[in-house]
């Protein structure tokens, strides 16, 4: 059952000022409401969604009608029908054996599940692949020894930390050095039935790579805090942004070009500055540090509402100092489909954690509420 909580109403007229850089904003007004509730995904009688990772172990299907949600302790993957905001199946999985995962005490850093339902789990490892029955398992080595396709060198390594094309056919993530001091340095796509690597430069890792602020307790390991890279498939390409830049690469798999669209805020920075410590000399002052460091300018990911045909993009920027206090102020930026920014304005809302993304044109944010799944829903009606 849909538990309802509604929050409050937000009417927004918003003409947007024009810009002088023909490549950032469009001249045009954009007028439009905003309502904003609240929902609860109801769990059944007997059982508590997993929300101990913040949804982090999550994957959305293609068609937004489901969420599955990964558990690696139990381990079983739970089902959530995104219509009726209700628990829909909770999937047993194991842990030994010719299916056995072995997902006990360990840390999965990516999930996600095909269109035909196939579930995929990278350790540091390997990657598996349970088919949609979970009566066959494949294990896939991304090493230099299994890839076939543009070299891998003995020093790199393809990071964990990806994300599969819809039909479960190509892994896509960030490859680089593993010396774990050396920025990151493309995109990497591997075929999962070829075993094929294809590799894309980016200097986007290298330009990120000046704000982080790093304690490194014996010379060679490192505690750090770095901005994040935030990848977006998108039709046949995928956006790559930064939390640091108001800047994306389009990235096209098929033949490789890379195109990199710079946009303009007139309400905030269009960078970070990076005026504050790099190194820390305690764990204690990394998170001081890190604190400093949140009071610059902050972008979030692009989220696509395909029923509008626009994208989101949240911001969040120093507004003010009042003595040892701070308080923010959180940006919209809206871009048409073809990425030419319309409008940016102040607003009282924001997406709130881990998982966010439009469905049938309402923004959906996860929240925690009091240990039960919800969301923060925002829905646009455009004039």
């Amino acid at each position: 059952m849909k538990k309802l909580v509604p929050l409050f109403l937000l009417i927004i007229f918003a003409p947007c000022s024009e810009k002088t850089d023909s490549d950032s904003i469009n001249s045009t007004e954009l007028d439009f409401t905003v309502e904003v509730d609240t929902v609860k995904v109801d769990p059944g009688a007997d059982h508590f969604i997993h929300l101990t990772n913040n949804l982090f172990t999550s994957s959305l299907s293609s068609d937004k009608k489901t969420l599955y949600n990964f558990n690696a302790k139990v381990p079983e993957l739970e089902v959530i029908d995104l219509d009726d905001l209700s628990l829909k199946e909770v999937i047993k999985l194991e842990n030994e054996g010719p299916t056995g995962i072995g997902a006990a005490n360990s840390y999965m850093p990516m999930m996600d599940v095909s269109d035909s339902g196939e579930l995929f789990l990278n350790t540091w490892s390997y990657m598996i692949k349970l088919n949609a029955t979970r009566d066959q398992m494949s294990r896939y080595w991304l090493t230099t020894d299994s890839l076939k396709g543009e070299p891998l060198s003995e020093l790199e390594k393809i990071y964990p930390e990806g994300f599969m094309s819809d039909d479960g056919k190509f892994f896509y993530s960030s490859y680089g050095l593993q010396d774990n001091k050396s920025p990151k340095s493309g995109l990497a796509i591997v075929n999962l039935n070829s075993m094929e690597l294809k590799k894309i430069p980016l200097d986007i890792f290298e330009e990120i790579e000046k704000f982080e602020i790093v304690f490194s307790p014996d010379g060679n390991s490192k505690m750090s805090m770095a901005e994040t890279i935030l990848f977006v498939p998108f039709q046949d390409k995928i956006l790559i942004s930064s939390t640091a830049y108001n800047e994306l690469y389009l990235v096209n798999p098929s033949d490789g070009p890379v195109e990199k669209k710079s946009f303009h805020s007139e309400l905030t920075d269009d960078a970070k500055k990076g005026n504050y410590q790099k190194n820390a000399g305690s764990q204690k002052e990394l998170f001081d540090l890190g604190a400093e460091k949140l009071k610059e300018v902050t972008f979030s990911k692009l989220h696509y509402d395909d029923q509008n045909e626009k994208f989101w993009r949240f911001s969040r920027d120093l507004d003010r100092k009042i003595g040892d206090s701070a308080t923010y102020s959180n940006v919209l930026t809206i871009f048409d489909k073809d990425l030419t920014q319309l409008h940016e304005k102040k607003v009282d809302y924001s997406e709130m954690d881990s998982l966010t993304f439009f469905k049938d044109g309402i923004l959906y944010s996860y929240i925690n509420l009091e240990d039960e799944l919800g969301f923060i829903r925002i829905k646009p009606s455009y004039e």
